[in-house]
């Protein structure tokens, strides 16, 4: 299974979703590092099930929620103890402490808990070990070893009593030494029977060790998915239908929605359905092609690792592997220019495209490193090539005529409704915020058109609303 290596997750905004997924307890935090995509469709409809079942919890039950939060919150971790315990290692006291003190949390969490989630996160009872943690029963977060462990403890600590208040009371240097010669003794007993003690603790703590790892791994996924569900809300996200196609209805990217929000601008949702076989998606530059391709890469990786997704609706299916190609790099280390680095990436692609069933795999710009008339040959070879399998693909390309009257053909809608002499006049009288001024004009939503349509080309409305020498202009024009 291939689902992007890390230089393409934080490309498409994978990172920033990660980052932005607020486990709160040390168990959440080695959970979410866990995250991978998920392999079996049952698997990943319960998945959903169960995040739908949380985020109408945060909404419906708000303050107990955050009582689980604050509990969630003074966990510590203690899966080394538990390691130890397992291997029979005799705890010292400050395991013992945090044994104790995490239980207690274990336990009122079970409390909160096994009345408000379903059965699969019902913690386990530890009310057997906290009696032998806790023998006074004082429900404290405190430890110590208790003189209730042992009657012999309990004689050697009242003998030291006894001997530390003579000595405060003795004002002869001489019977002060002697006195504390013989607390020396009492001192050295006291540490032998604590540490027999400790040895029997720890032999009646091991059998614990299941319910403890149990309680732990549903406390991880707990704290999981009240990070999911906080995160769906955030945003809007929707649960995605499991179906043959792919199919998004007002996507969008929460990483792009932030930038464009700082800045006080819209992002425009994208509306976009995909069968087997390729799809091509053209656009003029600045247009927003990367911005599709990376905004559907993300939400089809989250869907996969149990996420809801960036939309309005959406409809997907189980894949194999997800794969981005990308135009902007190049293997320097190997000495490869970026269409040499492409060609490794393409060989790792269609070796998913053989080994797997259905995969989806997107393509910025294929080809760009090599002449335009090869560069066509690419991609309109490639375009055929995927048309083979059952996996999906979408190629933003800016070549004309690559797509096959069978290729549906998408196109980002650009400047294509825009006054240009409107918008020129607007730049002119604010000539050093023209790219934004463009940015704010440019629809960035997609539509499906006729496969035969020729590539938009705006690069010189775009380059002559920037600034371009006029003279320069006439020239280039005369050659279109």
């Amino acid at each position: 299974m291939r689902y992007l290596d890390e230089n393409n997750r934080n490309k498409i905004g994978l990172e920033f979703i990660l980052n932005h997924l607020d486990t709160i307890s040390p168990y959440g935090n080695i959970k979410k590092r866990q995250i991978s995509p998920i392999h079996k469709l049952e698997n990943l409809e319960e998945e959903f099930t169960n995040l739908e079942f949380f985020i109408n919890l945060l909404k419906n039950n708000k303050k107990e929620i955050e009582k689980v939060e604050v509990l969630l919150m003074r966990l510590k971790d203690i899966t080394n103890i538990i390691k130890n315990l397992d291997t029979c290692r005799i705890l010292d006291e400050v395991e013992l402490f945090e044994l104790k003190v995490n239980s207690m949390i274990f336990m009122e969490l079970k409390n909160i808990g096994n009345s408000l989630f379903s059965k699969e996160f019902h913690l386990f009872d530890l009310k057997k070990l906290l009696e032998i943690l806790d023998p006074e029963e004082k429900n404290i977060p405190t430890f110590h070893i208790y003189s209730k462990y042992s009657e012999k403890l309990k004689n050697i600590r009242d003998k030291k009593s006894k001997i530390e208040a003579q000595m405060f009371s003795e004002t002869n240097s001489e019977l002060q030494e002697i006195l504390r010669d013989k607390r020396r003794v009492i001192v050295i007993a006291e540490s032998c029977e604590e540490d027999l003690i400790k040895k029997e603790i720890t032999k009646s703590l091991v059998g614990f060790t299941k319910i403890l790892t149990s309680n732990i791994e549903i406390i991880k996924y707990i704290d999981l998915l009240i990070a999911k569900a906080k995160l769906s809300i955030k945003y809007g996200a929707v649960r995605p239908k499991i179906s043959e196609n792919i199919e998004f209805i007002g996507m969008f990217n929460p990483e792009i929605l932030e930038i464009l929000n700082k800045k006080k601008q819209r992002f425009q949702k994208l509306d976009i359905l995909l069968k087997n076989g390729n799809t091509i998606l053209t656009g003029a530059n600045m247009g927003g092609k990367t911005v599709v391709l990376k905004t559907l890469t993300l939400n089809l990786m989250l869907a996969q690792m149990g996420f809801f997704v960036f939309a309005d609706y959406a409809e997907l299916p189980l894949l194999d592997f997800i794969q981005f190609l990308s135009d902007d790099f190049q293997d320097i280390t190997k000495g490869l220019s970026s269409f040499g680095a492409e060609m490794i990436k393409l060989k790792e692609i269609t070796g998913s495209l053989k080994t797997y069933k259905k995969g989806f795999i997107a393509l910025d710009e294929f080809a760009r490193g090599t002449n335009p008339s090869e560069g066509k040959n690419f991609v309109k070879g490639l375009s055929e090539y995927i048309n083979k399998f059952e996996s999906f693909s979408i190629m933003a390309t800016h070549y004309d005529g690559v797509a096959g009257i069978e290729t549906p053909h998408y196109q980002v809608i650009g400047l294509k409704n825009i006054n240009f002499e409107n918008l020129k006049r607007k730049i002119d009288l604010n000539n050093k915020d023209s790219v934004s001024l463009i940015q704010n004009h440019m629809d960035y939503s997609i539509e499906k058109i006729d496969s035969n349509l020729e590539v938009p080309k705006d690069a010189l409305n775009i380059a002559t609303l920037i600034g371009l020498d006029k003279e320069l202009k006439e020239i280039i024009k005369k050659l279109y």
